[in-house]
């Protein structure tokens, strides 16, 4: 009979039949502490490249922490060794030596060596902000890899070269000696400038790997913006919105953005400005589109609201430019020729799922309204997020109307207790971040019970609709700790009389709704400077970056802010800090988590009981006042212009 395997060997042995990289990395350093010598030293090797390959590099460097045979390591495997070293230098903060330590590996190389070592100098490269570099170094990788990890880093390269200006991509080509890379950047410079020459490249390079992989053909997809028009004469720029009814509040400061940025800040100041009453049907949009077209305006600014833009599919050929302010319903795309111009939840979400990896947050838990925004914004970070190398390890969803979230938070989390005493749960330690896919009064309560259930240290991030732009020290301060996609004028509120937009936050409150009267000012900006976008260059405006994409919509690049004492103030550089939690009187004070958990009374020892039984029981989180859920429900606008306050009725 064989020998039983030890509880740590066991541990391994699960961990390699569930292929989840961090489990295994974590049960080989486990097991190393049971070993000696030679194999010691080879499971703790082996434990970090693990979660290196898994691009795990947070849990790599704990893993590091952990490791007690690292002087032996030069001469058990000098290669790896050195390969390790390297991330203990990026680790530390010091990038050029981990390059040096990394890219000079003596030969010969196994090909897990030589992946594991490009792999990682991308990473480096990424890291200090050298994508043009870190492109250089997957380009080489990639033709070391097959299938899906090929895939992945095929999607790793092509967002490297995207997230670097197009003159530094034209500029590279000149001084680049790889034909494979050169043509990588020649493809991603057509892309961004030529859109039309998609096809003629692809027939010219019938053998690069961005052809054969597929990658190149999903591309032509996409190029529907070049058939969006220039704006010709000095006709009228008219905007069509819904000025009665439920949405008559939300158009009014959507109108009165378009009308600062044209008579305040001089955006196409050699056309009027006409806005007229939409509606808010279909056939309402359809009546006043066709009378905005007889009134030859050079550009046309709506629908927007969702149900109305399948009226777009009817304009004529030689129509102007339109900016619709919103995406269709059913996530089709638009007519070719038409702008779509929103703050969009989903956007939001895949920017967050970007600021996470940014931020090193590598695995990650979703919790969403059970609704259709809640799974959608639930999906498009999800997507996004996995695309990037991320990984979720839990999703949960939420009544929309609840208030008391304990059962799903304490499943999603992982919660343990004990049954007796204070009250000092535990959560999963797996998970680097949290998304919420939340609205601004589902986050007030959501986050206080992230904290009661002793996740106040675990970084949270959401949509930019959790806040409307208005600072409110009471009610914001149960977002503590909150990290959100952000319109750079909205940060301007807190910032201090020195800030350049202060005075234009100002104007813009006096609507309300600052976030709505900032999308409207940008409305404007992109009507009056259509040549910028189609010449593929950034405009600088109140919500953010604002770039074109091929498929015709506005890519928006936000600031970041977080909540902190009620407060959202602005995110710098990437978030590597203890939160400040609802539960901490002090947020710079870390070590205070402990004495104010033991500060919350006690849960009844039966509830907690039932607790240990697998029973859930009722929680006991704080509640704002305001959000007491209401009788009726009220219409709300979650797209064109995120989260309003419920629309006037009459």
């Amino acid at each position: 009979m064989g020998q039983t395997p030890s509880p740590a060997e066991a541990r391994l042995n699960q961990a390699m039949a569930s292929q989840d990289p961090k489990q295994i990395a974590q049960a080989q350093m486990q097991l190393s502490t049971r070993l000696k010598g030679t194999q010691r030293i080879e499971m703790q090797m082996r434990s970090l490249e693990t979660a290196i390959d898994a691009s795990d590099f947070t849990l790599a460097n704990n893993l590091l922490a952990q490791a007690d045979t690292r002087p032996q390591w030069s001469d058990y495997a000098p290669r790896r060794a050195q390969l390790l070293a390297g991330f203990a230098q990026w680790q530390a903060g010091q990038t050029d030596q981990a390059l040096n330590s990394v890219s000079n590996l003596p030969l010969p190389l196994t090909a897990e060596e030589g992946i594991r070592r490009l792999s990682l100098m991308a990473a480096i490269e990424e890291a200090a902000h050298r994508p043009i570099d870190a492109a250089r170094q997957r380009t080489a990788l990639g033709g070391m890899l097959s299938g899906a990890e090929a895939d992945t880093n095929q999607a790793a390269l092509w967002n490297d070269l995207n997230s670097a200006p197009p003159q530094a991509i034209a500029d590279a080509i000149k001084s680049e000696s790889n034909p494979v890379f050169i043509d990588w950047l020649g493809l991603n410079l057509v892309y961004r400038t030529r859109p039309g020459e998609l096809q003629s490249w692809i027939q010219n390079h019938p053998n690069h790997p961005a052809v054969t992989s597929g990658f190149a053909n999903m591309l032509t997809g996409q190029a529907s913006a070049t058939a969006i028009p220039m704006p010709t004469g000095n006709g009228p720029i008219i905007v069509l919105l819904p000025l009665s009814g439920d949405y008559q509040t939300i158009s009014k400061a959507i109108s009165d953005g378009i009308n600062f940025a044209h008579d305040r800040l001089g955006l196409a100041g050699d056309r009027s400005v006409q806005i007229m009453d939409s509606g808010e049907t279909l056939a309402s949009f359809s009546q006043a589109l066709n009378t905005a077209l007889a009134a030859q305006p050079s550009v046309i600014i709506g629908p927007l609201l969702k149900e109305q833009i399948p009226a777009l599919n009817n304009i004529p050929g030689n129509a102007p430019p339109i900016i619709a302010l919103n995406t269709p319903s059913d996530g089709t795309a638009l007519p070719p020729g038409i702008i779509s111009y929103s703050l969009s939840p989903d956007a939001d979400a895949r920017a967050t799922a970007d600021q996470m990896i940014k931020d090193h947050k590598m695995t990650a838990l979703v919790f969403a309204a059970d609704n259709g925004l809640g799974h959608r914004i639930a999906d498009a970070f999800t997507h996004e997020y996995t695309l990037l190398g991320g990984q979720i390890l839990d999703s949960a969803y939420f009544d929309p109307s609840a208030t008391d979230f304990s059962t799903q938070l304490r499943s999603l989390l992982q919660v343990h207790a004990p049954r007796t005493g204070v009250f000092q749960p535990t959560i999963r330690t797996d998970a680097e971040g949290i998304f919420l896919g939340a609205t601004s009064q589902q986050s007030r309560m959501i986050v206080p019970q992230l904290d009661y259930f002793g996740a106040d240290q675990l970084p949270r991030y959401g949509v930019g609709m959790i806040y409307n732009g208005t600072p409110n020290v009471l009610a914001d301060q149960d977002k503590n700790g909150l990290v959100i996609p952000v319109e750079p004028i909205l940060l301007a509120a807190n910032a201090g009389p020195n800030d350049p937009l202060l005075g234009t936050y100002e104007r813009a409150s006096l609507s309300q709704l600052p976030r709505l009267f900032a999308f409207g000012s940008d409305a404007m900006l992109i009507a009056s400077d259509l040549k910028t976008l189609l010449g593929h260059q950034p405009l600088t405006g109140l919500t953010g970056t604002l770039t074109l994409s091929l498929t015709g919509e506005i890519d928006r690049k936000p600031a970041w802010g977080r909540f902190k004492q009620g407060l959202l103030q602005p995110l710098e550089g990437t978030d590597t800090h203890n939160i400040p939690s609802t539960v901490l009187s002090d947020p710079d004070t870390p070590t205070k988590a402990a004495q104010d958990k033991a500060a919350i009374p006690a849960v009844q020892p039966g509830a907690e009981q039932q607790d240990q039984t697998g029973t859930p029981p009722a929680a006991q989180p704080p509640v704002h006042p305001d959000d007491r859920p209401s009788e009726t429900a009220v219409p709300t606008f979650t797209d064109g212009g995120g989260l309003a306050p419920a629309p006037t009725t009459h």
